[in-house]
C-alpha cells in the first residue's frame, strides 16, 4: 500500500472520526428534512397567509408533543415555526431533555428542519468537551467545524447573546456573523465571546445588525 492510499484513508478516518465525536446531529434528520445551518438560516417568518396557517398547526403539533412527555416536564421551551421550521428557544434541565425535545420536535410530519436554540448547561459543556476532544484525538489544530461548535454553544450560555438569531460559519478560522441582535452591547458581546476561542483568526461582523425595537 503507497503513500498516498494511507494518507487518503488516515483524512478519511479523521473525518469519520470528527464527525461522530461532535455528535453531527445530520444523523438524527428524518428523510426530507434540511441541514441544521440551513434551518437555522431559514426566514423567521412565514412566506404567505397559507403558509402561517400551516405553520401555527405545526407549532400546536409541536407543543402538545413536548407537553405530554416527562423527559422535558422540567424545561422551559418556546416553539415557533415559519415555513415548517421550527426554532425551538428555552432552556432545558439536561442536555438529555434538549434532545429529546429536538426529537420530538423533529417527528411531526410537517416539519422541514430544526433550529434548536435551546440552552442546557449539560449540552454546552458536552459540546465544547467533545470538540476539544476531537481535535486533541486526532492530532489536528482546531478545525472550522470545532470553533463554530464553540461559539455556538457559548453564545447559547450566555444571557446577553443566547436569545438571539446569529448564524455562524467558519472558513479557515474566519468566523462570519450574520444575524440580528436586541442592542450593540449584545453585538459587542458576542464578538469578544468568538474573539477569545482558540483557534479563530479573525471575525466578519459585516452582516451582524442590530435590530429596530
Amino acid at each position: 500500500m503507497n503513500n498516498s492510499t494511507l494518507s487518503f484513508k488516515k483524512k478519511t478516518l479523521m473525518v469519520i472520526g470528527l464527525a461522530a465525536t461532535l455528535g453531527i446531529a445530520a444523523c438524527n434528520r428524518n428523510d426530507g428534512q434540511m441541514s441544521d445551518n440551513a434551518a437555522a438560516d431559514a426566514p423567521k417568518e412565514s412566506a404567505s397567509l397559507g403558509a402561517a396557517m400551516d405553520d401555527t398547526a405545526i407549532t400546536a403539533k409541536v407543543k402538545e408533543r413536548l407537553a405530554s412527555d416527562q423527559r422535558i416536564e422540567s424545561a422551559k421551551i418556546d416553539v415557533e415555526t415559519n415555513n415548517g421550521v421550527v426554532t425551538l428557544s428555552g432552556s432545558a434541565p439536561t442536555a438529555d431533555a434538549r434532545s429529546a425535545a429536538e426529537e420530538l420536535a423533529r417527528n411531526v410530519a410537517e416539519v422541514q428542519g430544526i433550529d434548536n436554540k435551546i440552552a442546557a448547561p449539560g449540552a454546552i459543556d458536552d459540546m465544547s468537551a467533545k470538540a476539544e476532544g476531537a481535535a486533541d484525538k486526532l492530532g489536528e489544530t482546531v478545525t472550522d467545524a470545532t470553533i463554530t461548535t464553540k461559539v455556538k454553544a457559548q453564545f447559547a450560555a450566555d444571557d446577553q447573546v443566547k436569545a438571539t438569531a446569529i448564524n455562524v460559519d467558519t472558513d479557515n478560522g474566519v468566523v462570519t456573523l450574520k444575524g440580528e441582535v436586541a442592542s450593540s452591547e449584545a453585538r459587542k458581546r458576542a464578538l469578544d465571546i468568538v474573539r477569545k476561542i482558540d483557534g479563530v483568526k479573525s471575525v466578519d461582523d459585516d452582516e451582524l445588525k442590530v435590530g429596530q425595537s
